[in-house]
């Protein structure tokens, strides 16, 4: 089976010059902020690259030209390659700590790219890989730019082998429990070519979905769980999961073209539809949701649970309870800020941390539980 084509490029080629740094409105980044679904928000709008950065600091010899990075409208996806065998990463303005982020991707078989987690200015960061090249795989891990001398950071779940008209792989095996190739269709030996071919679309888009949390200080380690799955399909394929111990900073994400003549002459990496959503320092998901930020979640929902209308006015938390509850109040990277309990009635609870920013207001009982998401300028 050979590869199809991708689509061509609608608008001229043109090679924008690197940047030094985010761009920043009014002194904030100006990263794309738009609303989706469960929690998510877009990195990407589909028509240019607000809300991202280039930064040929690393994967290049010329700190001016670097890859290519074009947005076509008509696709409204981004296109990327090598130029000559300069390379870079397109990173957002932003800094994340504990997410998830999901993304689609179309890429060419013989092309060397990945997501950059938590990435510095140097390019320093622990890879999500989308290496689609011989001898790699998607969806495994690598030490990027030496982050630690001592700890293994570089993981292939499987590899491909082969040419360019259909990409063998070695052994798919339970690299890492729960993983199980029986439980995404491959034998229990692991998975086949064959197989490879039942959760990926060698001739359309894809979808490359990455969790990274925890080891933001010291002390802690820091896990990476990483997903494939094709354009459409219901369930996440899981390829990889490994805590290390290592201490990476909240920083941002980015996109990697490798340097260094390692992709398929003329040929693209596509991306879209690229979101993300702040998940909890053990990998959990926390529960935000549109205005008016209420809701009851689980079994509290089908029981009837109703959950309290609350805000924050004036440095306390208040609204009206109808019954008590144990009050816990997070940080969006999943951090407790304050503890409480709250009787019935008017609740007017002085706020004792000096927190500002987005809360998560956990609210129990015995019916339940409910999630608000409260904000404090």
């Amino acid at each position: 089976m050979a590869f199809a084509d991708q689509p061509a490029i609608s608008i001229p080629v043109v090679n924008a010059p690197c940047q030094e740094g985010p761009k920043m409105v009014a002194g904030k980044p100006d990263t794309v902020k738009t609303r989706l679904d469960s929690g998510f928000v877009s990195l990407f709008n589909g028509n240019d690259l607000t809300g991202w950065w280039e930064n040929c600091n690393t994967h290049t010899t010329d700190k001016i030209v670097g890859g290519v990075w074009i947005v076509d409208p008509a696709q409204h996806a981004i296109y990327s390659r090598e130029e000559g065998q300069n390379g870079d990463i397109l990173v957002t303005n932003q800094n994340y700590g504990n997410y998830e982020i999901v993304l689609d991707l179309w890429p060419t078989f013989g092309n060397d790219g990945g997501i950059f987690n938590r990435v510095t200015t140097s390019g320093k960061n622990w890879q999500s890989t989308i290496d689609y090249i011989q001898g790699s795989g998607v969806g495994g891990s690598f030490n990027e730019g030496g982050w630690q001398a001592g700890v293994n950071l570089n993981d292939d779940p499987f590899r491909f082998n082969g040419g360019p008209t259909l990409p063998t792989i070695t052994t798919w095996t339970t690299f890492t429990q729960p993983l199980n190739p029986t439980s995404f269709g491959c034998s229990e030996g692991g998975c086949t070519s064959a197989d490879f071919e039942k959760v990926w679309d060698l001739n359309g888009w894809n979808q490359m979905r990455v969790k990274f949390y925890d080891g933001l200080t010291t002390g802690r380690s820091v896990t990476m769980e990483t997903f494939i799955r094709k354009l459409g399909a219901a369930a996440w394929v899981p390829v990889y999961k490994q805590t290390k111990p290592v201490v990476t900073p909240a920083g941002p994400v980015a996109l990697q073209i490798h340097g260094g003549g390692r992709w398929k002459a003329g040929s693209y990496n596509m991306y879209r539809n690229i979101k993300i959503r702040p998940i909890n320092q053990d990998g959990s998901v926390i529960i935000p949701f549109p205005p008016p930020d209420v809701v009851s979640t689980g079994k509290a929902a089908e029981r009837g649970f109703s959950a309290p209308n609350l805000k924050i006015v004036g440095g306390a938390l208040t609204g009206n309870l109808d019954a008590d509850y144990a009050v816990t109040l997070k940080d969006v990277r999943g951090q407790v800020v304050e503890r409480f309990h709250a009787a019935p009635g008017a609740l007017q609870h002085a706020l004792t941390s000096g927190f500002h920013g987005v809360l998560i207001a956990e609210l129990k009982n015995n019916r339940g539980a409910a999630h608000i998401r409260l904000s404090r300028i």
